[in-house]
């Protein structure tokens, strides 16, 4: 496919999925919530398949009693889920960094964009600027206020 094949095939999908949520936004939520309900309940059936699979190979290694076996596998599950929660917190983080970073930098840009464009411009062009915002803000003010 050429570029602007891709170019129209991604604007029409963008545009079926806008409308899509204008159309039947009650019936994507509710697919929504029906896929997150089917993710939640995965995560709890392979976290009680790990944890049966603990208390065997627990049970069986160390050949411990029932109580034993439960609290050496609460101990390991919150041992696992402690060193998830700081390489979550590590990577969320430096991703936040990331993003912080790369904002300024967008606002630093459009920033000097925008007074770069407002120098180029002739005074009755500035004027008209100034007068099509006043309108704009006018006309505005009736929905808002």
């Amino acid at each position: 496919m050429d570029e602007n094949t891709k170019f129209i095939v991604i604007n029409a999908a963008i545009l079926a999925a806008i409308l899509s949520i204008l159309v039947f936004p009650d019936v994507l939520f509710g697919l929504f919530f029906e896929l997150l309900h089917l993710c939640l309940e995965f995560v709890h059936i392979l976290f009680e398949f790990v944890e049966s699979t603990l208390d065997h190979v627990i049970e069986h290694l160390f050949e411990t009693d029932l109580h034993a076996t439960q609290v050496i596998v609460f101990y390991i599950i919150l041992s696992l889920l402690f060193f998830g929660v700081v390489g979550l917190w590590r990577a969320v983080r430096s991703a936040c960094i990331r993003v912080k970073h790369n904002l300024l930098t967008f606002w630093d840009w459009e920033k000097s964009t925008c007074s770069m464009y407002w120098l180029g411009l002739t005074a009755v062009q500035k004027i008209s600027v100034y007068l099509i915002l006043a309108t704009g803000l006018y006309l505005a003010s009736f929905f808002l206020f």
